[in-house]
């Protein structure tokens, strides 16, 4: 029995964290795909489990963490011709996963109110989920089936003959230790010739993650494309370091007294308790359809708001002004070294502005280093109202560059999405952890995409993935173009919010005493 006892404090009382015990991070005990992304497999399998037997998800916990089978960030991410090396597995759990498994009652109430009240019932006020929308019509999770999604198990595979063995067993040993498989969404990468190394398209033909934010002495992949802005600090992502603020971010903790919380680090500024969310995070998940031939149609119908070019380039021209890229990833902001450049030595450049490159050699890294304040401040290049513009809107925020930079590094996300198709349709799993879900994911999803007044311009929301029926309004000299009754071209077919525990966070939740009592030495009963 639960007794009632005052609820401790959700967060230490400070505004500036003392010093970190350690400017490294241990990545022995960091899940890899926080690091990672896992960019060469071309496989996903997303198993939901529910949790029927909660001794037998501790013993499958302590298996996961005690047997090599999860994927650490330590890990090399290359690939290579050995069998281990063309899978990956990493979990994740839901606030509905952790009730089932019997975690104590003063620890649920340390995890954030996101996470305890979930996806669905957050989607319609602070994610704009309405109609179409709405969670009571989503297929994976929402209103209906989210209390069900007790566990996320990420599987990887470098290809489709991988992934048969690596679901089979893990299927099997899910069902072994008591937990039922719920749904499986498949998800796939597909490269294609000429794009660079890593990177896929979702089913618009974009390239899709291109400007990824590098966290502070995690940054040295050169995997990356050179980034316009330093990196950022680890706290936006990873629970139990600093933040962008100088603060430490809210995470879940324990009482010290507990069976394995000794693993854990202590909590500066309170007392007793041991930090369970330490090198772990939130993943955020989105089920989103796309309607690829109303965005075809959409180009074809606009094609002649282009100033010139083929009808094939016109089409590609307005396409670009929706998204903000090319589809090749190519800024329409033109990088300011591009600019000299191109007035010092034109004949290095394309008709389009972007940098010509030898024939038959593929774009090496998309380019990522440009301001949109500095660089392109009328939105002559990419329009104000562009979605990858909305989405992180870099330098170019009121009331300064400055101030816009430093606001939109407190709003980043780590990406780490799939293309989907099944019999329902197709779209993009999009997948993405931060350290805070409402000042991260949720701000960018209600504020910045679906908010409707950008630059003085109104009833602009997102041309990509808002509600449709707004206008693009595309900036020009002398007079400005404007592409109106925009579609809906994405569709919310469900998600969820859900904890990515440290290692050492998984062993001690997989503790075959730590459910014992309550958390406070009062036995259950």
């Amino acid at each position: 029995m639960r007794t009632s006892e005052p609820s401790l404090p959700t967060s230490p009382p400070w505004s500036t964290p003392p010093p970190e015990l350690s400017t490294q991070v241990d990545l022995h005990d960091v899940q890899g795909v926080l690091l990672h992304g896992y960019r060469h497999m071309g496989e996903l399998t997303l198993l939901f489990l529910r949790i029927d037997d909660a001794d037998g998800c501790r013993r499958w916990l302590r298996e996961l963490t005690s047997d090599g089978t999860l994927t650490q960030a330590d890990r090399t991410e290359h690939p290579s011709d050995s069998t281990r090396d063309k899978t990956r597995v990493n979990v994740a759990l839901s606030h509905a996963g952790l009730v089932a498994l019997e975690v104590q009652e003063d620890v649920l109430d340390s995890f954030p109110h996101e996470l305890r009240e979930g996806m669905a019932l957050r989607a319609r006020e602070h994610l704009r989920d309405v109609e179409e929308n709405d969670p009571d019509r989503w297929t994976l999770g929402g209103t209906r089936h989210e209390g069900a999604l007790h566990v996320l198990l990420l599987l990887y595979a470098s290809d489709a003959a991988n992934m048969e063995p690596l679901l089979r067993e893990h299927r099997e040993r899910a069902q072994r230790h008591g937990l039922r498989e719920v749904f499986a969404q498949r998800g796939q990468r597909r490269a294609r010739e000429g794009d660079p190394p890593g990177y896929f398209r979702d089913h618009f033909g974009f390239l899709d993650g291109v400007s990824q934010p590098r966290l502070e002495g995690l940054d040295g992949s050169p995997a990356y494309p050179r980034d316009y802005d330093r990196p950022v600090k680890r706290g936006e992502f990873l629970l139990g370091h600093a933040n962008e603020y100088g603060e430490w971010p809210l995470s879940p903790h324990v009482a010290e007294h507990l069976p394995g919380a000794s693993a854990l680090p202590l909590v500066p500024g309170l007392p007793g308790r041991r930090d369970l969310g330490h090198n772990g995070t939130f993943l955020v998940l989105r089920k989103l359809e796309q309607d690829v031939p109303a965005f075809e149609s959409f180009l074809d119908e606009q094609a002649s708001l282009a100033p010139e070019g083929s009808p094939e380039e016109r089409r590609e021209w307005v396409a670009s002004k929706l998204v903000g890229r090319k589809r090749d990833g190519a800024p329409l902001a033109a990088p300011r070294r591009h600019r000299l450049l191109r007035r010092l030595l034109p004949f290095l450049f394309q008709k389009d502005g972007t940098p010509a490159r030898a024939s038959g050699t593929g774009r090496p890294q998309p380019d990522n280093d440009f301001l949109y304040a500095r660089d392109d401040p009328h939105g002559y290049g990419c329009p104000i109202t562009a979605h990858t513009r909305r989405c992180n809107p870099r330098d170019a925020l009121p009331p300064s560059p400055h101030v816009s930079s430093d606001v939109t590094r407190r709003h980043r996300l780590l990406r780490r999405g799939f293309n989907y198709e099944d019999p329902e349709g197709k779209g993009l799993l999009f997948i993405a952890l931060n350290a805070h879900v409402g000042r991260q994911f949720e701000l960018v999803q209600r504020s910045w995409v679906h908010f409707e007044q950008l630059g003085g311009i109104e009833g602009v929301e997102d041309p990509l993935a808002g509600d449709g029926g707004g206008r693009l309004v595309i900036p020009a000299e002398p007079v400005r173009q404007c592409a109106t009754s925009l579609r809906k071209f994405v569709t919310t077919r469900g998600g969820g919010y859900f904890f990515l525990p440290s290692l050492k966070a998984l062993s001690f939740l997989g503790m075959k005493e730590r459910a014992a009592d309550d958390g406070r030495g009062v036995p259950r009963s």
